[in-house]
């Protein structure tokens, strides 16, 4: 019965045969659970760290011994690692899971909503212990991505949850753009001659824009870098890209192909500096430029440059 019990946990959550309970935790907690703590191993291996100037880990792992598992079983994101040895292990994985274990020495496993509606569960399972540092090795991007992916969806849920203004969003639409955002922020429109809007919100601040403009003959990320250092220089009181801590990368986004810059802003003037992402979308002759930024001296600023994320894809462009 013990070897059976995931697959029956999991049949019954796809079918809703049995109501479990909604998930909890911040959105950003992982709890960690083993037999032995291994907070530097996890760390190291997991971890996803954002510069927003500083630098911030996106997960905040929270470390607990096996024997714990039924106190954290509901919580929204989970790690488990274990050998074969374990107890907990061998109620979680049936007998095919621990042949595969056995002969492939680790394995990773991952299922939603084992004990709770909204979760993840993440399990590295190891035939024996000397394996372990081996497994987070080989496992641990992967899990960090698994572990991002859900992170991102949480924030998701949540934005959505605390409601999308159809008022805002029509109020969008005369510019030929939609964002799912609420009544919280305010449009600006001053510069709408030169194809430029600004949206922005307080407590903390975060600010957005949308510019069209010409595509160019090369679309990189040495023209992104540019582009946006010649907007925000102009239309942001002389803001500019910290290279050092900006990366680039090929995108395809809402039907569209680009470039997405992810990174930090600074502003010498204002003594001023955060997190940024920026989206450069290339359709038919026509460049569009999609750009978030978070300003939250002191405090943690990963969340609100991920639900800014969010917000920016929920992008539709409204054509005429």
């Amino acid at each position: 019965m013990k070897q059976r019990f995931l697959l029956f946990v999991v049949f019954l959550a796809i079918l809703g045969c049995v109501r479990i309970k909604r998930s909890i935790g911040k959105s950003n907690e992982v709890i960690v659970i083993s037999p032995e703590i291994q907070k530097e191993l996890v760390t190291e291996s997991v971890q996803i760290y954002n510069y927003v100037p500083q630098k911030e880990g996106v997960f905040e792992f929270i470390f607990v011994s096996d024997t714990m598992l039924d106190a954290y079983k509901y919580h929204h994101s989970i790690l488990l690692c274990g050998t074969l040895q374990d107890e907990f292990i061998q109620i979680l994985l049936n007998e095919e899971a621990r042949l595969q274990t056995e002969q492939d020495t680790f394995v990773l496993f991952s299922k939603p909503d084992i004990w709770a509606n909204g979760q993840l569960t993440v399990i590295l399972a190891v035939r024996d212990p000397e394996h372990v540092a081996a497994a987070y090795s080989k496992y641990g991007q992967l899990i960090a991505q698994n572990l991002e992916e859900h992170y991102y969806q949480r924030v998701k849920n949540n934005h959505y949850i605390g409601g999308v203004s159809e008022k805002m969003k029509n109020r969008l639409r005369k510019y030929g753009i939609s964002f799912d955002i609420n009544d919280s922020w305010l449009i600006d429109s001053t510069h709408q001659d030169e194809r430029f809007i600004f949206i922005h919100t307080h407590f903390p601040d975060r600010s957005l824009f949308f510019y069209r403009d010409t595509k160019p003959e090369v679309l990189d990320g040495t023209f992104a870098l540019a582009k946006r250092d010649s907007l925000t220089n102009k239309y942001y009181n002389g803001d500019y890209v910290l290279k050092e801590l900006t990366v680039s990368e090929p995108i395809e986004f809402a039907g569209f192909k680009g470039i997405r810059l992810r990174g930090v802003w600074q502003n010498d003037s204002l003594v001023a500096g955060g997190p940024f992402l920026t989206y450069f979308l290339a359709d038919n002759d026509t460049l569009y430029v999609i750009d978030g930024i978070v300003f939250n001296p002191g405090e943690r600023k990963t969340d609100y440059l991920t639900k800014m994320e969010v917000i920016m894809n929920s992008f539709n462009l409204i054509r005429s």
